[in-house]
């Protein structure tokens, strides 16, 4: 069950990242999600914003299997 619930968190940041930076264009429908994945990608353009969503998702997965709680317990201790 922990494992399907880390799988979850994982997949659901990047698509909430994509829908707020879609609202913050101002258009709809497909030039809406090109223009969001354009913006994410900076000078690498399409590509480059599916690869950054990409790269949310493994961090976010890293986050959920290690715990956000642990990562806050040790940064502030420090």
């Amino acid at each position: 069950m922990d494992e399907i619930i880390r799988t979850v968190a994982a997949l659901g940041l990047p698509g909430v990242i994509l829908v707020i930076t879609m609202a913050a264009t101002g258009l709809t429908g497909a030039a809406a999600i090109t223009a969001a994945l354009a913006f994410l990608g900076g000078p690498a353009g399409m590509l480059g914003g599916i690869a950054v969503l990409g790269v949310v998702g493994l961090i976010s997965q890293g986050l959920a299997q290690y715990g956000i709680d642990a990562l806050l317990i040790r940064t502030t201790k420090t």
